[in-house]
């Protein structure tokens, strides 16, 4: 079943979809993905008790979307909001579908004067997430980054790992961070890293022994991740993180980031997707 409400407001509307697969939760502010619960298992996303609704202000947790640039504005950071447009605009909520089997998708578009179309279609299927942002006829050339900036709920963020990175080199932005155990990669602290060049092929598992399973994430259109949790010390300053809740979640973010030099020629478009899939906790 699909239903739609305006519990927080006329600008707010969450569309909900409840199948015998799981229940998908997506607001229309910035086509924002609030929650993925698959049947019989804890939620894949966090989403903050006390994230805020409010214009001009990115909802905390879930996916956010960063588009149709990453980080500060390519040319006038002092003009224009970091991490672009989408996060904060209303979008249009184009059609959805439920098939026999509990699958559904959900649609939804973003169109502004001098900004390509941006299409993004969601996907819940069996222990299967599917998240796809196409960016539509580019009206003059544009330096493009995007990201789609995954929250994802786990026991213990501190215990987990992430394997799939390899040797990729890093930078680290976080300048408090702590030494990590590498490859695989135990976040510990504070981290801020952007991994590129990342090759689309490369599958990234986050490994959740607390949970008993492991998230395996498939990319495209991506030569990069980022990975990203504020620690302690700072999540207790942040309004929008709900307190004592910063170990468990963990930001793996499927990106194009400015590094990967994507010029979206006149008219061009291009797809930024990942599928997530549960599985019962394995080990390379």
């Amino acid at each position: 079943m699909i239903t739609m409400d305006h519990a927080r407001g006329r600008d707010f509307p969450v569309v909900r979809a409840e199948t015998k697969l799981g229940v998908l939760e997506v607001c229309s502010y910035g086509a924002h993905v609030l929650g993925w619960r698959p049947r019989g298992q804890e939620p894949v996303f966090y989403m903050s008790g006390t994230a805020v609704y409010a214009h001009g202000k990115a909802l905390r947790g879930g996916i956010p979307i960063c588009w149709p640039w990453f980080g500060k504005h390519p040319t006038d950071a002092q003009h224009n909001p970091s991490h672009g447009i989408a996060r904060i605009s209303l979008w249009e909520f184009v059609h959805s579908d439920e098939t026999a089997d509990g699958s559904v998708q959900l649609v939804y578009e973003l169109k502004r004067p001098g900004f390509p179309v941006a299409r993004y279609t969601v996907h819940m299927g069996e222990l299967c997430f599917k998240a796809s942002l196409h960016t539509l006829d580019a009206p003059n050339p544009l330096p493009f980054s995007a990201a789609l900036h995954c929250y994802f709920s786990v026991s213990n963020y501190q215990q987990v790992e992430l394997h799939g990175l390899g040797n990729s080199p890093f930078t680290e932005y976080a300048t408090d961070a702590v030494p990590h155990q590498e490859n695989p990669l135990v976040p510990a602290g504070h981290i801020d890293r952007i991994y590129h060049p990342l090759p689309e092929e490369n599958i990234i598992q986050l490994h959740d022994s607390g949970y008993g399973r492991t998230l395996q994430i498939t990319r495209k259109g991506s030569c990069s991740c980022v990975v990203w949790n504020p620690g302690r010390e700072a999540a207790a300053s942040m309004e929008d993180v709900q307190p004592g809740t910063s170990d468990h979640f963990l930001a793996v973010e499927t990106t194009a980031v400015p590094a990967e030099h994507i010029n979206l020629r006149q008219g061009e478009n291009h797809e930024l997707s990942m599928c997530i899939n549960v599985l019962p906790l394995c080990h390379p």
